[in-house]
């Protein structure tokens, strides 16, 4: 069935996994060899490309979006083979490019349940228990080439975005001339573009106003 979507229904196969069939295709070269799908006992894995289906079905599905049929297709160890190996291979995955355009944006990622230490701070305004992350990423493809992730939803953008590594290292990550477009959430700096703001009591120029409009398009 895998197979068949892959090459027939390319919109059930994104559907299911969240993906597309290239992508997949590239995670799989990338942890097909790893030891963790090598073992010597008598009841042998299933292949390599079932289990990542698995584990991106079950990662990319929440709460009712995944149905008991779903579920009973599935195998805890499969899921669990797939976290040790893409880990493993997380730098082969994350890396940053040459150059391009960047953008940076922060969004939330649902917990199944109350974290057991300090709980209530990861209590978002969405009445749900969550974890804020920043991901920069090349928006012609939607490639992550950089992230952090832990802070609870109610700290700031701007503040989480000092965790990741293009904060820390933008001198000799980012080429001269080149930056990373943010939202208004985000402070101006010379490597970093973000919309002009209203002055108090003030107007924005028309140029500004130009300017913002032709940035909201990078993000949407």
């Amino acid at each position: 069935m895998l197979v068949h979507h892959e090459k027939h229904c390319p919109h059930l196969f994104q559907q299911k996994l969240h993906i597309n069939s290239d992508i997949f295709d590239n995670i799989l070269d990338h942890i097909s060899d790893h030891p963790i799908f090598q073992n010597k006992s008598n009841n042998p894995q299933l292949p390599v490309s079932i289990q990542l289906a698995i584990f991106l079905n079950q990662a990319s599905h929440y709460d009712n979006a995944i149905t008991l049929e779903d579920v009973a297709q599935w195998a805890v160890n499969c899921t669990h083979h797939v976290m040790i190996a893409m880990l493993d291979a997380h730098d082969q995955f994350i890396c940053f490019p040459a150059g391009g355009f960047l953008v940076i944006d922060g969004s939330t990622m649902d917990l199944f349940t109350k974290p057991g230490y300090f709980g209530k701070t990861f209590y978002d305004r969405n009445s749900k228990y969550s974890l804020g992350y920043q991901a920069v990423i090349l928006p012609h493809n939607l490639l992550i080439v950089d992230y952090s992730l832990g802070h609870p939803e109610s700290i700031h953008d701007a503040f989480s975005f000092r965790s990741t590594h293009l904060y820390e290292e933008h001198a000799n990550l980012l080429p001269n001339g080149h930056w990373v477009w943010a939202d208004s959430a985000y402070l101006l700096e010379p490597w970093c573009i973000s919309p002009f703001k209203k002055p108090h009591n003030g107007q924005l120029m028309k140029d500004q106003k130009s300017f913002n409009y032709n940035l909201s398009k990078v993000f949407f």
